[in-house]
């Protein structure tokens, strides 16, 4: 452990006195706690069997290096943070420790943000961003709550021209050493707030649930040392994440790089031990309705992330039923859903909330004074903005009418957005099967009963075909002997003598598409009912993407309604990657396009304001 020298941490050499009647000398000493600063991961990672122990019981899975060092790992850069563990150890033997052993570990991490436009030095909880656990603590040992919390007070009021603000949420409630670590603070001048924190967690309890797991409610479980299962099921609770929080304009906090990366290195890690699994539910077509991460910890399973369609929302009630009677068949007492952004509906089992506390310390610096001056203003005018006035509370009521009133006859169509580089995988076509180049031209010379025949089976429209050519799109044309098997569309914006930026019409979201010179947008692909199966589609996207690469064509793209699973399979098989969904809200003349995740290149390909 790298232990830092008295001037860096004066408490590093300094016995800290936890008890006041000691001090006095009304009773026997009590031993001094030596706390020090770990600073960097490789000094951190030697201390994991001693964190292990003091975060055994509930909530240690969370609490300990399982899960704290890989989000450290995934997030630290992110946030441009550094490592700032206080670490405490016994300074003599007695009390059932000998010298030198840890007694509390505060998992702690340093970084400089502006508030109010100064820089202001925070410390702050390791586990406080992206995915969180229900709560996270301040660790001591059993029976050292009072002269640990005594210990890392005084450590923190001697270091306190090194911090401006304390923050550290979401901590668990009721503990000890938290609770003397304030007692401590607030007498020596700091600012000291707490609050109800955002997390948290909703607790079923599992004593009146049946032992035996018998209604599993259709749900598809994948245990943790099935990784390739178990890769798939996270890639569909990130999509219906991003779906929950399109309804709010807002990106998910469970699809960027940071999230992913930790959700997998934990589930994997922890999946090897047995100790997690995916739940997923599906609707009748296979399509992923909600999807739940599962966690042992000790007697407790902890719902860690979870997702649901917007539009199938009492698929929660039913998947968290299924893995409430699935924990309580391994032996769980509670089954913890983590409080989130969305508040799921609860099985028709006891349910308890366990909420979480935020603690905030202001230290004596000039950017802590300022900082805590504009908290101040920032919340009493939003206190000011939320009084319940009458007038308030009336505009709020009438709302809240007119958002249900809307909601009744707001429509939602869902699209997922794919782009392909134009790869070419060598797909061998169904024999019999044939693929070549259909223009205009060719459709005229069909005779009358094959025209027929070919609009009868792929369901073409005349008047928006011929506007499709005179446009300039590539049509391929699929045969299964002398029926036609498929067709697909393929547009340049301008044909094949392309303007830097070409303007296709998406008619299915009302609006224009900006595609760049060396893009094409793949469309209106149709397999005949009696040609499916036979894997036309992904044929037909193989022949499109060698003619386009003969244009010059190197991207393509595509938009697919997110319900229709063969043409998903199709672009999938060749080569085709899923970009984002893209969400078409419309309501009287009202309508809205977003995409989740906000990728830059789908925004501009739409016409969207790029953030």
């Amino acid at each position: 452990m790298h232990v830092v020298s008295p001037d860096e941490l004066s408490t590093s050499a300094t016995p800290v006195v936890a008890d006041d009647n000691a001090a006095r000398g009304t009773v026997g000493p009590r031993m001094a706690i030596d706390v020090s600063v770990v600073r960097d991961l490789a000094a951190l990672r030697s201390l994991e069997a001693e964190w292990r122990g003091l975060a055994s019981g509930p909530g240690g899975v969370f609490r300990g290096p399982d899960w704290l060092i890989p989000w450290w790992l995934a997030y630290h850069n992110t946030l441009h943070a550094e490592l700032h563990v206080l670490v405490g150890r016994a300074g003599g033997a007695g009390d059932g420790v000998a010298a030198g052993d840890v007694v509390f570990l505060a998992p702690l991490y340093r970084r400089t943000v502006k508030h109010a436009l100064l820089d202001t030095r925070e410390l702050r909880m390791i586990g406080d961003a992206g995915p969180r656990p229900p709560a996270l603590d301040l660790l001591s040992r059993a029976g050292w709550e009072d002269r640990a919390g005594a210990a890392l007070a005084k450590a923190l009021v001697d270091d306190n021209e090194s911090w401006d603000l304390i923050e550290l949420e979401p901590l668990v409630d009721p503990s000890r050493m938290r609770a003397h670590l304030v007692q401590r603070l607030g007498p020596e001048g700091f600012t000291v707030e707490s609050s109800i924190s955002g997390g948290g967690a909703c607790r079923i309890a599992l004593a009146l649930a049946p032992a035996d797991a018998t209604d599993g409610g259709g749900v598809v479980t994948t245990l943790g040392d099935d990784l390739v299962a178990l890769r798939k099921g996270l890639s569909a609770l990130r999509r219906l994440s991003r779906l929950e929080w399109a309804e709010r304009d807002e990106p998910s906090p469970l699809a960027d790089a940071e999230a992913t990366g930790l959700l997998e290195d934990v589930a994997l890690e922890l999946g090897k031990q047995g100790r997690v699994r995916l739940a997923r539910l599906d609707d009748s077509l296979g399509e992923a309705t909600a999807a739940a991460l599962v966690v042992d910890d000790g007697e407790r399973a902890v719902v860690l992330a979870m997702a649901v369609d917007p539009q199938v929302p009492r698929a929660s009630q039913r998947l968290l039923h299924a893995e409430a009677l699935a924990a309580r068949s391994r032996g769980c007492i509670a089954l913890d859903v983590v409080t989130g952004a969305v508040e799921y509906p609860m099985p028709a089992l006891p349910t308890s909330k366990q909420p979480a506390l935020a603690l905030r310390v202001w230290s004596h610096t000039t950017a802590a004074s300022v900082g805590r001056t504009y908290a101040s203003v920032a919340r009493r005018a939003r206190r000011a903005r939320e009084t319940p006035a009458v007038a308030a509370a009336q505009a709020r009521a009438a709302w809240t009418r007119i958002r249900h009133a809307a909601a009744s006859v707001a429509q939602y169509d869902r699209y997922c957005l794919y782009r392909g580089q134009l790869w070419t995988r060598g797909i061998v076509p169904t024999p019999g099967l044939e693929v070549k180049l259909f223009s205009e031209a060719d459709y005229d010379l069909l005779d009358d009963s094959h025209r027929a025949d070919l609009i009868e089976h792929l369901a073409i429209d005349e008047v928006t075909a011929r506007r499709q050519w005179k446009r300039g799109d590539q049509t391929v044309l699929a045969t299964l002997g002398i029926r036609p098997a498929g067709i697909a569309w393929a547009a340049r914006g301008g044909g094949t003598n392309v303007p830097t930026i070409g303007t296709i019409e998406a008619p299915e979201l009302g609006r224009t598409l900006r595609l760049a010179k060396y893009d094409a947008y793949i469309h209106s692909v149709y397999v005949a009912p009696g040609a499916r199966g036979r894997a036309v589609a992904p044929v037909m996207l193989e022949h499109l993407a060698k003619q386009l690469r003969a244009t010059d064509a190197y991207r393509s793209w595509a938009l697919i309604a997110a319900d229709n699973q063969a043409s998903l399979r199709a672009f999938q098989k060749a080569s085709f990657t899923p970009v984002c969904d893209v969400i078409h809200a419309k309501m009287a003349t009202v309508d809205r396009v977003v995409c989740r995740p906000p990728d830059p290149e789908a925004q501009e390909l739409l016409g969207l304001p790029l953030h």
